[in-house]
């Protein structure tokens, strides 16, 4: 999972490359993906599929959309009872580039009737078209692939992502015992997907309440626990700043950790420990493990929090 930090300074490139992305959007920034587009789209045929990414386009203000390619493999993409789900590397969706402004997308036939995924599949997808149009990319693959994803969210498509990120799984009988099978798409996780559709509010003031429409059920808990963790963080950024360490005393700057939110200092490795309750900021001792408001920890067992 990656961390808020990982998530704004992504979000901060994203900036910096695109400006004011749709500065007045307002509640309206996020596409909403209504149960009668999830119908249109698993309706199955590519000339759905091609209007649904035109429409998603438009909403990104995108001047061109990628064209979907005829499904390629059986009609039917049902397949027998002792077909090994776990032998299937095909990638979810595959775009190839003809030029500025043209690109052809080759979806799985395997998502052909899964309107969750195949919303996801589209936003991801548009989303390598437009910022391929932008010239944004990172040379790593895996790195760039992990920054468009994050980038459905800042262009306003991360309602599908987050609707579509979510694991599927199912069980088969085989003989004599069950096979469970668990499919997911995406590089980063739906919880990674929920955090960065947290920060886009906060950073464009968008309303909770607004995000949270058009959600499935699995996606609005994620929502709202990242909705938890994200405040947890915010606090956390207000310890950002040169102060004496509680723990070796040097005047150091306490910053994020790299691979974390957590807050460290760089000269001893210690832990800013800060905990979050009914919106309040709780601190934890180090050295006795109580924990309460910081002037209260100070009276009661005399340990001195540096601020």
């Amino acid at each position: 999972m990656v961390s808020f930090h990982w998530i704004e300074k992504h979000m901060s490139f994203l900036s910096a490359r695109l400006g004011c992305f749709k500065l007045n959007a307002g509640n309206s920034f996020f596409f909403d993906p209504t149960p009668g587009f999830y119908g249109f789209i698993g309706q199955g045929t590519t000339e759905a599929l091609n209007q649904a990414i035109k429409l998603l386009a438009e909403h990104i203000e995108s001047k061109t959309a990628p064209i979907i390619e005829q499904w390629k493999g059986p009609k039917n993409p049902l397949v027998t009872e002792e077909y090994d789900w776990s032998s299937n590397q095909e990638p979810p969706g595959l775009i190839r580039y003809g030029g500025p402004h043209h690109s052809r997308i080759e979806i799985a036939i395997t998502n052909k009737h899964s309107p969750l995924i195949m919303g996801a599949i589209l936003a991801h997808e548009l989303t390598h078209h437009f910022l391929a149009l932008k010239g944004i990319s990172y040379p790593d693959e895996e790195e760039n692939e992990q920054l468009t994803d994050l980038a459905t969210t800042y262009l306003g498509l991360g309602k599908l992502t987050m609707n579509g990120y979510y694991p599927i799984t199912w069980t088969i009988e085989r003989r004599d015992r069950k096979v469970t099978y668990t499919y997911q798409v995406g590089y980063l996780s739906p919880q990674d997907i929920a955090a960065a559709m947290y920060s886009v509010c906060v950073f464009r003031h968008i309303p909770f309440d607004s995000a949270k429409s058009y959600l499935s059920e699995q996606a609005l808990l994620l929502f709202d626990q990242a909705c938890v963790s994200g405040e947890g963080y915010q606090l956390k950024k207000q310890l950002v700043e040169q102060r004496e360490c509680p723990h070796c005393g040097k005047l150091v700057f306490f910053g994020f950790h790299q691979n974390d939110d957590d807050i460290y200092c760089p000269e001893c490795g210690w832990e800013w420990n800060t905990i979050i309750k009914d919106g309040r900021r709780f601190w934890k001792c180090p050295e006795c493990g109580l924990e309460n408001n910081r002037d209260l920890i100070r009276c009661v067992c005399g340990y001195e929090l540096s601020r």
